[in-house]
């Protein structure tokens, strides 16, 4: 049988593709550490602004409870030195009455204001821990970017080396319709895009195919052209094995099917349409290039 010139250019490029497509793989994962970094980032930052909120708020308060406090200090010292000027027993239960009152107030607010003036010290202790924390972040951050930024440089530069080996190897034996759909069958395949066929059997789905399908693929095949799998859409070529292999391998693949299928095989009644595991973005795969 005669070399196809198409047929091995295109071996040759899936073993490029393969390649490449794991490469814009890992483009596609390696940002994800970074991501989550940098998520970790934010929800630290939006701790340490309501972190900064709340302690602005509690001095702010400790600030008010301050000045009320010294105000009722003011006043129960006012009491106290009117004290010395009375005259009569009502007046002195009167005041009496008020000095008690402001001392009661005055001790209140001192024990307000104690407590919201440690809660203010708490609050600006954990906020410069917080923003130790984000600062740390953020750096490991830049770390992160920079590592990934490296590394895809390198991948970038690699698929770049890759595109040119493919455009090298496809030159004119591959028309660009036929380039981009075979890209395109390697990419939704997991990497295998041209499989041979065994027999009445394609390798990439394992499915028997009609008899004269078969022999079509053959003729084709010596014409340098090529055709596609009806029930996986990848492209195919008949490898030529010793007889008894072939002959043992059919007959092992379709007992495992039953007699239907030998008996639809064989008298090629299956039709692209029938397959139920036909890919329809595969569609109009089936002309000749």
């Amino acid at each position: 049988m005669a070399d196809n010139e198409k047929l091995e250019c295109l071996k040759r490029l899936q073993e490029v593709l393969q390649e490449k497509f794991s490469l814009e793989q890992q483009v596609e994962s390696l940002p994800a550490d970074l991501r989550k970094e940098e998520s970790l980032l934010r929800t630290m930052e939006r701790e340490y602004d309501d972190l900064s909120a709340l302690s602005e708020a509690t001095v702010n308060e400790a600030k008010s409870l301050s000045i009320r406090y010294e105000d009722a200090f003011q006043l129960r010292t006012g009491y106290e030195k009117q004290m010395e000027f009375l005259s009569t027993q009502r007046e002195y239960e009167a005041l009496s009455k008020q000095l008690e009152d402001a001392k009661v107030q005055e001790q209140t607010l001192l024990k307000q204001r104690n407590s919201k003036n440690k809660e203010a010290e708490r609050l600006k202790t954990e906020l410069a821990a917080k923003e130790g924390e984000v600062e740390a972040q953020k750096a490991k951050v830049e770390e992160e970017k920079a590592k990934v930024d490296s590394e895809l440089s390198g991948i970038g530069e690699k698929i770049a080396e890759l595109d040119a080996q493919c455009l090298e190897i496809k030159g004119s034996t591959i028309s660009d319709e036929l380039y981009s759909k075979f890209c395109n069958i390697v990419r939704k395949k997991s990497g295998v895009g041209i499989v041979p066929v065994h027999g009445q059997v394609c390798m990439g789905c394992d499915r028997v195919l009609p008899v004269q399908f078969v022999i079509d693929l053959r003729l084709k095949q010596e014409n340098n052209e090529i055709d596609y799998c009806p029930y996986c859409s990848r492209i195919i070529w008949y490898e030529q094995l010793d007889p008894e292999t072939e002959k043992n391998y059919i007959f092992e693949q379709l007992e495992s099917r039953g007699a239907g299928s030998e008996s639809r095989a064989s008298s090629g009644e299956e039709k692209v349409q029938d397959s139920d595991t036909y890919d329809e973005s595969m569609e109009g795969g089936f002309e000749d290039f």
